[in-house]
This record gives structure tokens, C-alpha cells and sequence, in this order.
């Protein structure tokens, strides 16, 4: 059993409580990581020559429950979407919720999927619970199976934010995260051959209506947000 299928019963709840200060539930927060991912799908999409005749393939590495899942709907995300995470109990909780998604278990080092099988891969808030040691040799495997030109995309707390490093003391399962600061990651990006990173801030504000969403977005540069995006290119 991993550290993750001991909290199945309760994860949602443990979020929950630690992020009740902000006076938002959880899905407030998923909704905005899904914002961006929306916009990402959408531009990789419109380079690709091909992108009107398929869906994309889009990994999530550490899916959890799925619970962003129901957010990138195929017939408005324009992916066909598999999850995988090394906790099976909670994966057996995603294929009940999200029978549009295929989805995998494994045991954390290799994924089982052949070199160049998605164009896109993404991590949500999964970083930090890699050993440091361990995160270049993450991204290297992320990598892998991303098709020449995809982006692999990481999506983690922001160590800067100190509402941010609240949430984080006071959620159980984070007790042995090591957080990652944004310029920490564009390194790792580059030192695992992955080329011309981006980041983007996200959730500024704990308010939920378009106008503070477009502010949300145009604040993407400024370094506090509680969240931070990064998407990088495997070379052509």
C-alpha cells in the first residue's frame, strides 16, 4: 500500500481542511489548473497539421483520483486522456468517476508505455513528493514517451506564496514534501534535455468569476501566485 492508499477515505476531506481558510473548496483550485490546461491543449492543437483530423494523447503522471479529470471533457479539451498513478485504490475510485479516461498503475520509476505514445504529459502537484534525488530521472521518463515537438508540463506548489506554505504544513500527506522553487525547475527542464521552458502563475485571488479569472492570467509573471505552471518542448 502506498503512502497515498492510506488516505483513499479521506483525501478530499484533508484538502479540504487545509485549504478552508482560503474560503474556497478544492475544486476551486482544479478548475484553475484545468484553465490553463484548456489554453495549452487549445494552442497545441492549432500547430499541429494533423490537429483537426485527432484528439490529442495527453498523460497525467500522478493522477490521484482523477478529480481534474471531469474538467477536460474530450469534446471540449480535444484529448484523449490516460491517468496513472502508483496508488491502485485510488485509481480504481478514477475509473468508477471518469469511464472517458483510461487508466494505469504503476510502481513509480518506468512508465509502461512505449518512446513517443502522447504529445503531451503533464504532473500535477506530484514533483514534491519525488525524492529530490529522483527529479531529473522523473522528467527524463516523463520525456520519454512524449512525441519530438510535445510538451511535458509540471504543475506544483509555489514555495515564494506563505499561504502556500501553509496549506502544505497542515495537509498530512505533505509531511516529507520538499517544494520546488520555479527557477529550480526550469533547470531540471534543461538538464533533462528538455528545451525553451515557460511558467505561468496561477491563483492570485480567492475569487471565482471570469473577471478575476482573466486577472488570474494576466498576472501569470508576477512569482506569487500560489501556484506555478511550466511547460517545456522535447526536441524536434
Amino acid at each position: 500500500m502506498t503512502e497515498f492508499d492510506q488516505y483513499r477515505d479521506g483525501y478530499s476531506q484533508q484538502i479540504d481542511n487545509a485549504i478552508a481558510f482560503s474560503g474556497q473548496p478544492q475544486d476551486f483550485f482544479t478548475r484553475a489548473k484545468a484553465r490553463y490546461l484548456l489554453d495549452v491543449f487549445s494552442t497545441v492543437r492549432s500547430q499541429l497539421k494533423e490537429g483537426a483530423l485527432r484528439p490529442l494523447d495527453v498523460l497525467d503522471i500522478g493522477c490521484g483520483q482523477g478529480l481534474i479529470h471531469p474538467h477536460l471533457p474530450p469534446e471540449k479539451s480535444g484529448i484523449r486522456l490516460t491517468g496513472i498513478d502508483v496508488a491502485g485504490t485510488v485509481i480504481e475510485e478514477a475509473r468508477a468517476s471518469n469511464p472517458d479516461v483510461h487508466y494505469d498503475v504503476y510502481e513509480g520509476t518506468r512508465l509502461p508505455y512505449q518512446d513517443r505514445s502522447f504529445d503531451i504529459a503533464y504532473a500535477i502537484a506530484v514533483m514534491h513528493h519525488v525524492p529530490p534525488d529522483d527529479w531529473k530521472s522523473f522528467l527524463v521518463e516523463a520525456a520519454r514517451v512524449v512525441r519530438p515537438g510535445g510538451l511535458v508540463i509540471i504543475i506544483e506548489h509555489n514555495p515564494v506564496n506563505p499561504l502556500t506554505q501553509k496549506i502544505v504544513r497542515s495537509c498530512p500527506f505533505d509531511q516529507n514534501a520538499v517544494l520546488l522553487h520555479s527557477g529550480q525547475l526550469a533547470k531540471l527542464f534543461r538538464a533533462a534535455g528538455l528545451v525553451d521552458p515557460k511558467r505561468q502563475f496561477i491563483i492570485f485571488t480567492p475569487f471565482d468569476t471570469p473577471f478575476f479569472h482573466r486577472l488570474d492570467t494576466s498576472l501569470g509573471w508576477l512569482p506569487l501566485g500560489a501556484q506555478y505552471c511550466m511547460a517545456a518542448h522535447v526536441p524536434s
